[in-house]
């Protein structure tokens, strides 16, 4: 029987885990000071603070906070700083960061102005762990652009309550790959990459999943270079299923894919959620004795962008 990972948990599941962002007025954590505080985890939180002072023109241009929102809903530097603490807990405790030394700096820096302890934290940058993981400098490991290549939704970027929300969603896929890469380590495998097509039948969907394979599959080889990829979106990206409503198109794909299992070493399922060809997918898998990895991510397709969730 084959072996089935599921997602990667937390390796030390006692130790909570939050994704942190700021969003700051510049960039020195000394004369610069944090504008916005999102938190995303067990304990969410979020504000704007009224007395960072004015951003640099740099800085306003990223994030877009107007004055406006700080007088609305603002709290001070000194009120925001605890509530976040009151938040984050006693600890000990795990924060991701997307380029964590830039968040880690300026909360140091908060907390020394402020003559607070901060609880021991263990800091995760999920920028170094893609740069890590992956190697091949085409592949642009930004938050928005990373995220964008492995399937998962973003609003808009720069502002900290969404960029901390999908940079905690991030982390989990980074180490559901991670656990791949150990896993095979520098073995040449045969590696079928399976995810999500027909999604809502139409056309736009299935082009749309296509394409969103084709970046998953950069990135899978970056990740395992010896490794050999079948990508069944691209080998039968010729049928149009969209066409066939009597299911024989779908069904002579169908056995092309496990033709191609057959010839596979391991199996990697990416997405929260099984499609039926990708429950098939697992079955045959699980039959021939297959290993089988399953990596989170992957939303489902949207016609309209926009409808994107802003948290991610």
């Amino acid at each position: 029987m084959g072996i089935y990972h599921e997602p990667m948990p937390n390796p030390d599941a006692s130790l909570p885990l939050f994704a942190l962002d700021f969003e700051t007025t510049g960039l020195n954590p000394e004369s610069d000071r944090v504008l916005e505080v999102g938190l995303a985890g067990p304990r969410p939180f979020h504000a704007l603070v009224s007395d960072a002072g004015p951003s640099s023109a740099g800085a306003r241009a990223a994030h877009g906070i107007t004055d406006g929102e700080i007088r609305r809903s603002g709290l001070s530097g000194t009120k925001a700083f605890l509530a976040m603490l009151d938040a984050l807990g006693a600890g000990p405790l795990r924060i991701a960061s997307h380029n964590a030394a830039f968040e880690r700096g300026f909360m140091e820096a908060w907390a020394g102005r402020l003559g607070r302890a901060l609880p021991e934290i263990e800091w995760v940058c999920t920028l170094e762990s893609a740069r890590g993981l992956c190697p091949d400098p085409s592949i642009s490991k930004g938050l928005g652009a990373l995220a964008r290549r492995l399937g998962l939704h973003h609003g808009a970027l720069h502002r900290a309550m969404a960029d901390a929300a999908l940079t905690l969603r991030l982390h989990a896929v980074l180490q559901a790959w991670e656990c791949i890469q150990t896993e095979l380590r520098q073995a040449p495998a045969l590696l079928y990459l399976a995810g999500p097509l027909r999604g809502d039948g139409s056309k736009d969907c299935m082009r749309h999943n296509q394409v969103q394979m084709m970046l998953l599959a950069q990135w899978a080889q970056g990740v395992l270079p010896h490794a050999t990829l079948f990508v069944p979106h691209c080998n039968f990206a010729f049928l149009d299923e969209s066409r066939d409503p009597s299911g024989r198109v779908r069904e002579r794909a169908m056995r092309g894919c496990e033709a191609m299992l057959s010839r596979s070493d391991v199996l990697v399922l990416c997405g929260d959620t099984l499609s039926p060809g990708m429950r098939l997918e697992k079955e045959i898998a699980r039959r021939r004795g297959l290993p089988v990895f399953q990596v989170p991510g992957w939303d489902p397709f949207m016609a309209d962008p926009a409808q994107a969730d802003g948290a991610a």
